[in-house]
């Protein structure tokens, strides 16, 4: 008994320092970031530039019910990663005393127009187009806000205070204040990202993570993708388009996945994609899981199933400009 008891504690006592350093690797990569973004932001705030940046977004963002001033959480989660536009989220969430509805409808826009410098090379490496994913990834994410904004103002919910559980340096601070809140913020954020990663191997270990995957096959028939990509779009949906989209691109390559499946593929992976991870992420903030959850799902089967529905009117030689997968084997080119 005892030996199995040592053998249980060393067991987890290395995955817990493997992920500790899985941990640190991610805020490492975050934080360089991160960092700059806050002093950007910072610097932004002590020059007065604050007031024209919010005129400028103002009219789009007013569109979803949200300040200004929100339009730069939203450029920076676009520019950057998520996890830099959660970071000027939380430090607005006080000074522009933005409610649960308003914390909703901003961070499920991050959740689906964010990381575009990396996620759309990844995507464009499987041989979708940038001048198409960028524009339908802004568009979707600006639509998906609109429509929760109008939504909570016509029912009048979630108007109170959102459940913040960390939060970043506020806008006004001190300097001092400042850089003491902001190493505060990322020490918590260290302890965020560790639980998350923390409960997605527990998830993964006790099977969840391919019970989802047997639960999602059936739906993506109405989106276009087919069981030669199903199970991939699964993996990017349930882990991130990362893995999703690495590979895709291997599959691609291999020329075994019509184009329209990895169009297909791809645009949901860009839109919906880390479900589990991204939605305590943004809980963490006061986001309504609903709108995080099965809401982004939701939206983002409605909107692939309109795009299949245009797809399929389009001629194949608008489907290769869009997409172009490189086959790099011998095998015949991929059809449309």
């Amino acid at each position: 008994m005892d030996i199995i008891i040592a053998t249980m504690f060393k067991q987890i006592t290395l995955w817990f320092w493997a992920l500790l350093k899985r941990t640190g690797g991610v805020c490492l990569d975050l934080f360089k970031v991160m960092i700059p973004a806050l002093i950007a932001v910072k610097i932004l705030e002590v020059a007065g530039i604050f007031g024209p940046i919010a005129e400028v977004f103002a009219p789009v963002m007013e569109l979803a019910g949200l300040p200004g001033e929100a339009g730069l959480a939203w450029v920076t989660g676009m520019l950057s990663n998520m996890y830099g536009g959660l970071a000027l989220t939380a430090g607005m969430i006080h000074p522009l005393q933005l409610n649960t509805a308003q914390v909703t409808t901003l961070c499920c826009m991050l959740l689906v127009s964010h990381s575009l410098p990396v996620e759309i090379t990844v995507a464009a490496k499987a041989g979708v187009k940038p001048w198409f994913l960028i524009p339908f990834r802004l568009i979707t994410g600006l639509i998906f806000g609109i429509i929760l904004g109008n939504i909570f103002r016509i029912t009048g919910t979630l108007q109170g205070d959102p459940t913040v559980l960390w939060s970043a340096a506020e806008q006004g601070a001190g300097l001092t204040e400042w850089f003491i809140g902001t190493i505060r913020s990322m020490a918590t954020i260290f302890l965020v990202i560790l639980v998350v990663l923390g409960l997605m191997d527990i998830l993964d270990k006790l099977g969840f993570m391919a019970l989802l995957k047997k639960a999602f096959r059936p739906v993506f028939a109405p989106m276009g993708i087919g069981d030669e990509a199903s199970t991939i779009t699964v993996i990017g949906l349930v882990l991130g388009i990362s893995y999703g989209g690495g590979m895709i691109i291997r599959e691609a390559g291999k020329g075994t996945i019509p184009r329209r499946q990895i169009l297909a593929s791809v645009s949901f992976m860009s839109i919906c994609h880390a479900v589990i991870e991204d939605t305590m992420l943004v809980g963490s903030l006061g986001v309504w899981a609903v709108a995080a959850l099965p809401g982004r799902v939701l939206y983002s089967w409605v909107v692939m199933f309109l795009l299949l529905l245009v797809s399929r009117r389009l001629p194949d030689r608008i489907i290769r400009r869009i997409c172009d997968p490189p086959v790099t084997t011998n095998t015949n080119s991929v059809s449309v």
